[in-house]
């Protein structure tokens, strides 16, 4: 389609998790390739940079979202929006997250007669009930999804394993859902990035063999679990490095082994994976994992679960694939890498050559081809 022009709609992009990152290099991206892509948000937290097509609109109130405490539940400006959606005037709108800044957008498309589209980026229904062990909490979040997204032409997914998810919880066709190809920054994340020192601020020894999880520290995320089996694998000569925000209560007394260092952004988060061993990710909700990929980058074997997006993506040749409900299998896997060199080197290897094909690049040049191809149908 001739004259494409893009507009994101995102409750999230200056959050520090793997979706924001994600918007963020797509709007970079769309700069490089000068394409017609913008990308509105509404929040009162900053960024450490300016991004010049990305559009902050303040928003009336803000607090702390619940059961999700990392995020923000904005009452954003409505009109404001609907205003900068006139004034871009998109030929697809993309509203890559079903909370008030896409209800505005979505609200503000069907005045204005813009085709919406979205982007599955979180398994709400299953955060939810992770969180709240409530069936009525998750098939109400299944419901208001549905109506949310009614309306849309398309849904575009960042992995295969949720096509027949939304198929049987949206009701969408299968025609109807885009694949894109999944991708990271390869520069921001590389092993080349390797300091040992920056252990020295964070109280690690650096003969210990590190095994790092990035992320939100909260159950949905399954990091209750994966501190309860560290603690009982008393792997002494190991660290268990956490980045993140903790998000529910935690004896850190009682920790073993395990290091707690908080968000972490930029150059220090590069270093941080650079400089581990390996990386493990207990999620079994995530639609990608953006922060596998950041690891398998920087040239880390990873440890994934049988669920969730990840396990589309992870080879043995450069990673384990388990039931996390077999504990014994996850310590297992972390002391073969610890003990056989020659099985932590040939998978480290792999794992860098794995992704340089999955630049931030390749997938929204991959992301920009998929949206003229919908929108030829879509006339």
């Amino acid at each position: 389609m001739e004259n494409l022009k893009i507009c994101l709609i995102s409750d999230t992009v200056y959050d520090v998790n793997g979706v924001s990152r994600f918007i963020q290099d797509f709007a970079k991206e769309a700069l490089a390739f000068e394409k017609p892509f913008f990308v509105i948000t509404s929040t009162k937290k900053e960024h450490y940079e300016k991004i010049e097509n990305v559009i902050n609109l303040k928003p009336l109130f803000v607090m702390k979202m619940p059961f999700y405490k990392s995020l923000d539940l904005v009452i954003p400006n409505f009109f404001k929006i609907y205003k900068k959606i006139k004034e871009i005037n998109p030929s697809l709108l993309h509203i890559s997250t079903p909370g008030t800044v896409g209800l505005c957008a979505l609200i503000s498309a069907k005045i204005l007669k813009i085709p919406v589209v979205g982007i599955y980026h979180t398994d709400f229904p299953s955060y939810l009930y992770k969180n709240t062990k409530s069936k009525f909490v998750k098939n109400g979040t299944v419901l208001f999804l549905k109506l949310f997204y009614k309306g849309y032409k398309a849904i575009f997914l960042r992995s295969e394993e949720y096509s027949n998810i939304v198929q049987e919880q949206l009701n969408f066709k299968k025609e109807n859902l885009y694949l894109v190809k999944a991708g990271i920054n390869i520069k921001s994340f590389d092993k080349s990035f390797n300091d040992e020192t920056i252990w020295d601020g964070y109280q690690v020894q650096k003969d210990k063999f590190k095994v790092l999880y990035v992320g939100r520290l909260s159950v949905e995320k399954g990091v209750d679990t994966l501190i309860s089996y560290w603690n009982e694998f008393n792997l002494s000569d190991c660290e268990l490095i956490l980045v993140g925000d903790l998000e529910f209560e935690l004896n850190q007394k009682e920790l073993k082994n395990i290091k707690i260092i908080g968000r972490k952004q930029k150059e220090d988060l590069s270093k941080l994976y650079a400089s581990s061993d390996c990386f493990i990710f207990p999620s079994t909700t995530d639609t990608l994992g953006q922060v596998v990929m950041e690891a398998l980058s920087s040239a880390l074997p990873v440890i994934v679960t049988n669920q969730g997006g990840p396990k589309t993506f992870v080879s043995q040749e450069f990673g384990y694939i388990l039931d996390f409900k077999q504990k014994d299998e996850v310590k297992k896997a972390i002391l073969e890498l610890k003990n056989h060199k020659e099985i932590y080197d040939y998978k480290s290897s792999k794992a860098y050559e794995f992704m340089r094909d999955m630049s931030i690049s390749h997938s929204f040049l991959d992301f920009w081809s998929k949206n003229e191809q919908f929108s030829k149908v879509c006339k």
